[in-house]
């Protein structure tokens, strides 16, 4: 088994894409998206975490949430997703965006066997957090009878925006109605817009973090939490090493709970200087975002904050 070497972390509050040309499924780290079935309400996200490997001479992102399985993942010289078999020690296409005529693949990883397609005819989707010109893909399930993906549509640099499975009460399609991506943010309703702003506390050695939550007045959205803890906050160095958390030193009643956002949120919390202050560079990043639970819309912000 050849050895596999972790590399540095990357936080998920990444400034750029860092996508060079166009990409169907952008794999930045901390990208995520949420899809959902508006019959059921069921919902499922996928999310690029922040580790990445290398291995076998490539750069493999982890995703989570696209298929049953963690897979180790990349975009290949021809755009294509490919993962990473530890068994075989082989790379497998997970899914190919060629779209020519008679161009079948073996989509492995997923639930069931499948053969995939990709339509030469463009498709235009009209779903809850928007409308693009995509490329849909086709599949075949080949030992599933009532399992198994059907159609995946994805938009470039946005990712798949709609996925229509078969399931033993028939086809269920999941829409995306959120998706974060680098700092551009995809939601469906306009959910509202998250920021965070700090200035010097009156009191010596501290910031006063403003954490701010601009929601349309006309909104109904209710955000549930499962603790009493509804944000969180960290601090980074100019090396990227956190610092300081602001839950580190607090507890938090188990009871869930949901708070409405018709008028919006805020909350006011003082971040202490860090312990120890380098001589060199004083700025640091004060992330900042909502602890809500998965399948929520995603409230996240960053900013610059330096000791005078």
């Amino acid at each position: 088994m050849r050895r596999l070497v972790m590399s540095a972390s990357i936080a998920v509050f990444a400034t750029a894409m860092g996508m060079s040309g166009a990409e169907f499924l952008p794999l930045a780290p901390g990208n995520h998206w949420t899809y959902q079935d508006a019959g059921s309400g069921q919902s499922f996200t996928v999310r690029v975490e922040a580790n990445q490997y290398y291995l076998n001479q490539n750069v493999y992102h982890v995703l989570r949430g696209y298929t049953p399985n963690r897979l180790l993942v990349r975009t290949n010289e021809y755009g294509n997703l490919v993962f990473w078999d530890m068994e075989r020690e082989v790379e497998v296409m997970l899914t190919s965006f060629e779209a020519v005529p008679g161009g079948l693949f073996d989509a492995g990883g997923r639930e069931c066997p499948e053969m995939g397609q990709a339509q030469e005819q463009r498709v235009q989707h009209g779903g809850p957090a928007g409308r693009w010109s995509t490329l849909e893909i086709k599949y075949t399930p080949l030992a599933c009878a009532d399992a198994g993906d059907i159609s995946e549509q994805f938009a470039e640099n946005i990712g798949m925006v709609q996925r229509v499975v078969n399931t033993i009460a028939g086809p269920r399609t999941y829409n995306l109605i959120y998706a974060k991506l680098g700092n551009q943010l995809i939601a469906a309703g306009n959910p509202g817009t998250f920021s965070v702003a700090a200035l010097p506390a009156q009191e010596s050695g501290a910031w006063t973090a403003t954490l701010r939550l601009d929601q349309p007045m006309t909104s109904q959205l209710k955000l549930q939490f499962a603790s009493g803890q509804e944000y969180e906050l960290r601090l980074r160095d100019s090396n990227g090493s956190v610092v300081w958390t602001w839950s580190a030193d607090k507890l938090f009643t188990e009871a869930a709970h949901s708070v409405p956002l018709r008028n919006g949120w805020s909350a006011s919390v003082t971040v202490p200087y860090p312990l120890a202050i380098p001589e060199g560079p004083r700025a640091y990043t004060l992330e900042a975002w909502l602890t809500n639970i998965e399948g929520d819309p995603r409230f996240a912000a960053s900013t610059t904050v330096e000791i005078p």
